[in-house]
Formats: C-alpha cells, sequence, structure tokens
C-alpha cells in the first residue's frame, strides 16, 4: 500500500509538537501512534483500534529489544558510568584546573571542545558521548553554556567521521555508491571500463561542502567568541551566572591553578578516554579483518578487493575498508568496558577514592544516561515507522522531488532532498539508503547524454551529486527534534534537548545556506571546487562578523 503525503504526518506531528511544547517524549510517541493508526487504516472498523494499539507497542518494543539498540545501550550506560567513577575521583576537576591556567579565555576553551571532537574522528557515537561527558566540566570553568557545548559536539561528531577516510561510516557510504552504480544504466553498458568506486569516493571528498562548512564555522565561532541567535541569548546567561558564582572574576579564576593539582591526575582523568578509544579502534580492525576474510575466503583476496594500489591511496583503501567493515556497536560496548575498567583502576589505587564513592560516581554516572535512551528508542520506532517497510516516508519524498531536473542543480537539489528527509525521519544513514543509489545513478545516466559533463564519469557534477547526499543527511540531522545523534548530543552534554535544537539550528541553516550558495551550485556551473571552498569560508566569516555578538556580564 502507497501512503503518499499522509506518510509524511508522524514525522511531521512529532517535529511540530516536539518545538512548540519544548519536550521530546511525549511528540515522539505521538508521532509513532499516528504512525501506527496510518498502518492500521483499512483494518474492519472494530478492529482499529486494537490494531493501532497493537502496532504502537511492537514499535516501541522492536527498537528495545533490536540487537543493536541493546549495544548501544550497554555502550552509553558503561560510558556514563566511566564519566561518573572519572568525576568522583576529582583527577577531571584538578586536570581541567591545570589546563585552564593556560588557556586564556572562553574562547581558547571553546578550541579546545572542538579540537577534541576532532580527535575522536572514526565514529559519531562514540565523539558525542565521549567529548559531551568528558567536557561539561569544562564548559562550566569557563562560563560556557550547555547549549553552545553540545553545539560544539554535535557539529564536530558526524561532520568528521563523514569526511574521516577511515570511521565506521566508509563502508556504508561505498556499498551505498556501488549499489547507484550497479543500478545505472551507464555502468551497465560500459562494463569493459569498469568505474572505480574507491577512487570515485576519494575524489568526492573535497565536494562534500556542508561538513567542511559546519566544521570550519565550529572553529570560527570558538576563535571569534561572538554568537548569534538564541545561542548568544544562552551565552549571556551563562556568562552571568557564572560571573555572579565566582564574584565577577571569572577568568582570573580559571587561569589561577590549583596547587594541590598533581600530574598523576592527568592519567587517571584522560587514561580511562584514551583507553576507550584504542579499544573501540582495536576492535573495529579486528572484527572489519575478520569480516573482510570471512566474505573474501582468504587475506590474499581481502587485499585484492580492498585495492591493491600502492602507496598513500592504496593504504587508505585497504584501512578504510578494514575500519568500515567492523562491528561499531560491538566496538563501542568493548571500549566502553575497558575504560570504565580503567577509571576504576585510578579511582581505587591512585585516587583513593572509597569504594562508596566510587559506587555512587557509577549509578550517578549510568543514571544520567538513561533519559537519553528513553527518547532514542522512541527515535528508532519513529524513524523504523517511516521506513521503506512501512511507510516508506523517504521513498515518497525522492520519488517526488527527483523528476524533471536539470542536471546542473542536481547537486543542489540532491543535498535539499536528503536534508528534507534527514529531518522527517531522524536518521542521516537511513537516507543515504534511500537517496545514494537514486541519486548516483541518476546523475551517471543523464551526464552520459549530457554535453556539460564532457562524458567524464567522475565530473565535477557526479561527485558533487554523491556528496550532496552525505552532507545533506548530515544537514537534516543537525536541525532535525528526533535526530538520534542531536538526542545524544543534548543528553551528553546535560543540556535541554529542545534548547540545543533551537540554538543549534542558526548556525546550521547558515552552513546550509552557504554550501548551497557557494558550493552545490557553483561548482556544478564549471566554478573550481577550490574556489568555493574559499567563498564559502569567506561568506562563513563575514556573517559571524556581521550577525555575531560577543555576550558580556
Amino acid at each position: 500500500m502507497e501512503y503518499g503525503y499522509t506518510s509524511l504526518l508522524p514525522p511531521l506531528l512529532a517535529i511540530v509538537l516536539a518545538l512548540l511544547t519544548r519536550h521530546v517524549l511525549l511528540p515522539l510517541a505521538a508521532g509513532i501512534l499516528l504512525g501506527a493508526g496510518l498502518l492500521a487504516w483499512g483494518t474492519p472498523e472494530s478492529g482499529l483500534v486494537l490494531t493501532t494499539c497493537a502496532i504502537f507497542v511492537r514499535s516501541i518494543w522492536d527498537s528495545v529489544w533490536d540487537g543493536d539498540h541493546l549495544r548501544v545501550l550497554v555502550f552509553t550506560l558503561l560510558l556514563g558510568m566511566m564519566v561518573g567513577v572519572i568525576e568522583v575521583s576529582g583527577a577531571m576537576k584538578r586536570t581541567i584546573a591545570r589546563f585552564a591556567s593556560r588557556v586564556r579565555d572562553r574562547r581558547g576553551a571553546q578550541g579546545m571542545i572542538a579540537a577534541t571532537g576532532l580527535a575522536v574522528f572514526f565514529d559519531d557515537y562514540a565523539n558525542t558521548l565521549l567529548v559531551g561527558g568528558t567536557m561539561r566540566s569544562t564548559s562550566d570553568r569557563f562560563g560556557l553554556s550547555r547549549a553552545k557545548l553540545a553545539y560544539l559536539v554535535d557539529s564536530t561528531a558526524a561532520p568528521v567521521a563523514g569526511l574521516a577516510l577511515v570511521s565506521t561510516w566508509v563502508a556504508t557510504e561505498l556499498s551505498y555508491l556501488q549499489a547507484g552504480i550497479d543500478a545505472s544504466v551507464y555502468s551497465a553498458n560500459n562494463n569493459e571500463a569498469p568505474i572505480a568506486v574507491f577512487d570515485f569516493f576519494l575524489q568526492s571528498i573535497p565536494y562534500r561542502f556542508y561538513p567542511w562548512f559546519a566544521l570550519f564555522l565550529v572553529f570560527v565561532i570558538a576563535r571569534t567568541g561572538r554568537d548569534f541567535g538564541p545561542m548568544h541569548a544562552a551565552e549571556q546567561a551563562a556568562l552571568k551566572d557564572a560571573a555572579k558564582e565566582q564574584h565577577g572574576h571569572l577568568e582570573d579564576a580559571v587561569r589561577t591553578p590549583d596547587p594541590k593539582t598533581r600530574w598523576s591526575d592527568m592519567g587517571a582523568a584522560f587514561s580511562p578516554v584514551l583507553v576507550c578509544l584504542a579499544a573501540v579502534l582495536a576492535t573495529l580492525i579486528y572484527t572489519g579483518m575478520a569480516s573482510l576474510v570471512e566474505a573474501d575466503a582468504s587475506a590474499e583476496a581481502v587485499q585484492e578487493a580492498s585495492g591493491a594500489t600502492d602507496g598513500a591511496v592504496g593504504w587508505l583503501r585497504r584501512a578504510g575498508d578494514v575500519i568500515g567493515s567492523g562491528d561499531s556497536y560491538l566496538a563501542l560496548m568493548v571500549g566502553g568496558g575497558a575504560g570504565l575498567a580503567t577509571a576504576l583502576l585510578f579511582a581505587f589505587v591512585g585516587a583513593g577514592v572509597s569504594k562508596a564513592q566510587v559506587f555512587r560516581g557509577v549509578g550517578s554516572g549510568a543514571a544520567q544516561m538513561m533519559p537519553a535512551m528513553y527518547v532514542l528508542w522512541l527515535a528508532w520506532a519513529l524513524s523504523a515507522m517511516t521506513g521503506k517497510e512501512a511507510l516508506d516516508t523517504g521513498g515518497f519524498l525522492a520519488s517526488v522531488l527527483t523528476d524533471a531536473i536539470d542536471i546542473r542543480i542536481l547537486p543542489t537539489c540532491v543535498f535539499l532532498l536528503a536534508g528534507v528527509i534527514a529531518f522527517s525521519t531522524g536518521t542521516s544513514w537511513g537516507t543515504m539508503a534511500i537517496v545514494t543509489p537514486i541519486a548516483v545513478s541518476l546523475v551517471l545516466d543523464m551526464q552520459a547524454n549530457s554535453a556539460l559533463a564532457n562524458g567524464a564519469v567522475n565530473s565535477p557534477l557526479a561527485l558533487a551529486t554523491f556528496s550532496g547526499v552525505l552532507a545533506g543527511a548530515i544537514f537534516g540531522d543537525h536541525c532535525s527534534p528526533i535526530s538520534d545523534t542531536t538526542v545524544l548530543s543534548s543528553r551528553a552534554c546535560d543540556c535541554d534537548h529542545v534548547v540545543h535544537v533551537r540554538t543549534q539550528m542558526p548556525y546550521a541553516l547558515l552552513a546550509g545556506g552557504v554550501c548551497v550558495v557557494t558550493g552545490t551550485l557553483p561548482v556544478a556551473f564549471g566554478v573550481p571546487v577550490w574556489l568555493c571552498w574559499a567563498a564559502g569560508a569567506g561568506c562563513l566569516v563575514a556573517a559571524v562578523r556581521w550577525l555575531g555578538r560577543q555576550p558580556s556580564v
């Protein structure tokens, strides 16, 4: 059964109610209930209510007990426990005091948080939870609002994972790209010259304008100390509160090192995080190699499948295939357990914290993360409700918006389409699954009969179109109140979820607008990609200078 425009109603209801009520649980539940009613429509009248209730309960039940979702729950709880133990040991507080003495002002603190986000490049979930959980006290020390912390975390997580050549996103992107190539008529008619998928993927990275501009904007905001829109109001209030608490001597206080600080505290504060990251990466490599060996039957076949190209490109291809083929959810669980074990070891041995304090930290850390899971379960249920096997919201939007498109505006249309779908469904990966095969096959077939692309498979048009899917998916995710990464960011940073959405959205819209005006449109009309980058960077700097203001006490 085709649901057409009615398939848009559940996510729209959830989004509108979330923005109006500034809550998220009930709006998500309302969207799921409406979706269940649409799926139950057509049953006998006497059974409509019962069928709706059954679908509603089953969707939430399936979301809670899904294997991958349970592993996300385990990792989230383990990471919350780890952060709780670090906090009760006092090592993080003393270490931050030492680092704070080296950071001169709030701008330096924002830059440090953003740089930390870049360091965790291989998974957006791990990035969000690790950086958000460990940097809350840093933001408090410098009078940064939790909304600003959530923005810095959210706007570095998915963009850096989407741009990294070694991340949990790579294999998924390559598989969707291959599906689009296989579906194109052009590829089917040119078997003697198959398209090099990984080379195409590498060449597309400079054309992913939104992730690049979003990351650049983060550092512009951090460097200038300027904010605009709801974020400026949040920063103003946070700075005033911090100044009152420290009697108007905020900067002097944050620059004064704690005399009790021990360099061993750095080990207790950061070793659990580093061990967690190392365990995640090691598990990804181990499971990725096992997956490729199983798929190709031998190590030699793995090397050939991963690309026998010599040099840096070949190494990156092999590393990207291995990491991307790894079991990311298992890796997160192993990393969380290793990080917690390390934190406990340092707390008992190094800090001399009592068992009662440690267990209190474990319990409070886990409890802080549970509200995020409640929202995630409902968001996942709504995402499944709008998926291909149910209402097929994304498929409907794709079929409506991809007809009769001029090839020169195809990258822009694909970017906006992916953004709308990600905003409506709350999932960037689901968006890529829906749009990438359609967009890639469409651009290959259209440019095969167009003189604009000069017959080149890897033309800027094709590269920008493929890149527009990932860029638009991240853009829509950043704006959506029902996105899983948005939920995780707000919870990990202990920020009100709707406040995070309201304060981040103007920045995401600015980066998205610049992406279209200086990126996807001009590059399709022949402007060199490096010139698009320069124009976009200049526009972002000018916009922040014009719109932004520094908060004052």
